[in-house]
């Protein structure tokens, strides 16, 4: 785990490296969190833009810890607060709601006379996030998002409300 986070630092890093293009508007962005990575889950968020301050995003996820296995999908809408001069939406900080649908399955042995069989959840939240394109269009994007499982599954206690992350990708016009 520990490599995993210098070496995605380290890639942080050499991003900030890259001279900005001033000139650049993007508007498709689609990243990965390799840091969620160390905990058993895989992210992916395409973004598009569909106004000067605004976009959408789609994202997919897989889990596994423990002895569940999830997918799912979802997606947020997003509004860009600092927008001006050189930045258009896909750049700078985002807030906005986001709502998910993930597929869970217990791969696990019965525990107290109880098998859990899986089932669907349902998340509804918030997020925060400050995107950076650099030269080239690569992205950093660290985020934070807050959330409340609406439906879940018997028996799953697992879930965070509370998420960190850094997604670094690619954007294009």
């Amino acid at each position: 785990m520990k490599k995993i986070f210098v070496a995605a630092l380290l890639v942080i890093i050499s991003f900030t490296m890259f001279p900005k293009s001033a000139q650049a508007q993007y508007a498709n962005s689609i990243g990965a969190d390799p840091i969620s990575l160390a905990f058993g889950r895989l992210a992916v968020t395409y973004e598009h833009r569909v106004s000067t301050t605004n976009s959408f995003s789609i994202f997919g996820s897989y889990w596994s810890f423990v002895d569940w296995t999830a997918y799912g999908i979802g997606g947020s809408y997003r509004w860009y607060l600092d927008v001006g001069n050189d930045k258009q939406a896909l750049e700078g900080l985002s807030v906005g709601p986001i709502v998910g649908i993930a597929f869970w399955s217990w791969g696990g042995t019965v525990f107290d006379n109880v098998s859990y069989s899986g089932g669907a959840s349902i998340i509804i939240g918030g997020s925060a996030a400050y995107k950076w394109i650099f030269g080239g269009g690569f992205v950093v994007e660290p985020n934070a998002t807050i959330s409340f499982n609406a439906i879940q599954p018997t028996g799953f206690s697992g879930y965070n409300a509370f998420g960190l992350g850094v997604n670094l990708g690619y954007a294009w016009k």
